[in-house]
């Protein structure tokens, strides 16, 4: 049987047949033990488990039986983050979660082909894209039950608009991107079984990151992967962010996902472990997930949301929008491989981040910023050779407020200059786990990547780098407390130059 997973604004009234059994199954996996395979709890766990907050909740008793400790080694604390394990590992969850969900739904008499609806809250087209789907927000069902798709602990009604524009994400054309530096990728780093502490994937970046915090908000079960997947909402988002790693393949012929044995066969240190409505595992490597017509189901809506816009041509357009002049033709397309990197810069103390703006500066080297300068000279990106890519890293970041989100501005320090000029957004879901000492990463933190490329070639063309230093702004844009201790450990700039 294949199933049609559909948005879920295009469903019709908030209590639509989809999500009004939704809300029937969550209730009645809510009911059942969390040593049961098919509990909403062991699900969540899956995703993350942490005793003593889940407690502090109300989703574990003080003395509750928990599965046996072998069990959950092989089962709990599997998600992949700053991964490029990130999205295969996601889509087996999934299957496994509809599959369980899909069976109480039938167990309850409805229907046989029920599936889970994905959030497109990027749809620039609809008017409500943005809001969290009313059935979540509603205390009851229309029959005066309560209702399973809420919760207290979710703290936002919707999300921002720039947090899940789409244009600079999907227009990239590799996959696997880096630890450091530069070279995102759609998909994430190159990683062994990785809860977090490196870098991470456009994708995951944004949308997936910053809408787990808009609708978690501060002390949000949605803002801590320990216990998102508690939230009803976790799975809907989660099925867009499914969508659009197929939206990404489909829109472009050059787009594909790692060939490499260690990606598609999961990784060595630890197996990833799925099963189905009956309990028995299923096969859940990334090789096994790639097919969706073999998964048995679909998106109702796959299009390219850019229209085969390339990532070249976008840059091409905010160049000549920042003065440059509008070359005769696109040119050659650069042929696919990793870039190289160069360190341009680097700040010299720990950032504090707190309440109020922080500033942090980062001086360029004279030589790297003289190969920057001359890349940029050498044409438009519409030349043969493309100019290099900017990326500004932000490193090491620890701190105990998972559900803090950021804008980012920069600005030359060249006398005379422009003013600041945003450069993007960041959250830091997951950062307690991250700064974790005992954790497997050591307490390394988090790393954030921001393209700075459009500000650099405005720089540029302006004549503002030619005081080698830089000033990058982070401003909270949610509530952030000093208390938090949130610092990052370096702020750096990278050159790319393109393979």
């Amino acid at each position: 049987m294949s199933i049609m997973r559909k948005d879920v604004w295009k469903l019709g009234a908030p209590w639509n047949e989809t999500l009004l059994w939704y809300a029937k199954a969550v209730t009645a996996m809510q009911q059942r033990p969390i040593t049961e395979k098919t509990s909403w709890r062991y699900l969540a766990a899956m995703h993350g488990f942490e005793p003593d907050l889940w407690r502090g909740f109300g989703y574990l008793g003080a003395h509750e039986a928990l599965p046996p400790a072998a069990e959950q080694r092989r089962y709990w604390q599997q998600c992949q983050h700053q991964s490029w394990y990130f999205l295969p590992w996601h889509r087996a969850y999934l299957l496994s979660f509809e599959a369980i969900v899909r069976a109480t739904v039938v167990g309850l008499k409805g229907p046989a082909d029920w599936a889970l609806p994905y959030w497109n809250y990027s749809d620039t087209h609809d008017p409500n894209a943005l809001k969290l789907p009313t059935a979540f927000l509603e205390r009851q069902l229309p029959d005066g039950s309560a209702n399973g798709l809420f919760i207290e602990a979710r703290h936002g009604s919707g999300v921002t608009a720039a947090d899940v524009d789409l244009t600079h994400r999907i227009a990239e054309d590799h996959f696997t991107g880096t630890t450091t530096g530069a070279l995102e990728g759609v998909g994430g780093p190159r990683t062994p079984f990785s809860h977090s502490g490196q870098a991470e994937g456009l994708i995951e970046a944004a949308p997936h990151d910053l809408v787990h915090v808009d609708t978690g908000g501060r002390g949000g079960l949605m803002s801590d992967p320990r216990t998102a997947a508690l939230d009803p909402i976790f799975w809907v988002h989660h099925a867009n962010i499914d969508r659009l790693w197929a939206v990404w393949l489909g829109r472009n012929a050059q787009n594909h996902n790692p060939s490499d044995a260690a990606w598609l066969k999961g990784p060595a240190d630890r197996a990833f472990a799925t099963f189905g409505a009956d309990g028995k595992d299923v096969p859940s490597t990334p090789a096994d997930v790639l097919d969706l017509k073999k998964l048995g189901y679909d998106y109702e809506d796959t299009s390219d949301p850019l229209r085969g816009k390339t990532r070249r041509a976008l840059r091409l357009e905010s160049l000549v929008a920042a003065g440059g002049a509008p070359p005769s033709a696109e040119g050659a397309k650069p042929m696919p491989g990793q870039p190289t990197t160069e360190l341009l810069g680097a700040s010299e103390k720990d950032v504090k981040l707190g309440a109020t703006r922080a500033v942090a500066e980062v001086r360029l080297a004279a030589a790297p910023r003289a190969r920057l300068s001359a890349s940029f000279a050498q044409g438009a990106p519409a030349a043969a050779a493309e100019p290099d890519r900017v990326f500004l890293n932000l490193e090491n970041i620890r701190g105990k407020n998972g559900a803090a989100t950021f804008e980012v501005f920069l600005r030359s320090k060249t006398p005379g200059a422009a003013p600041a000029v945003p450069v993007g957004a960041f959250s830091l879901f997951g950062l307690e786990s991250a700064s974790d000492t005992k954790a497997p990463h050591g307490g390394a933190g988090l790393t954030k990547v921001l393209e700075v490329t459009r500000a650099i070639d405005a720089m540029h063309l302006g004549h503002e780098l030619d005081a080698n230093l830089l000033e990058v702004q982070i401003v909270p844009r949610s509530e952030v407390r000093d208390a938090d201790g949130i610092s990052i450990g370096q702020v750096s700039l990278y050159r790319q130059k393109p393979a």
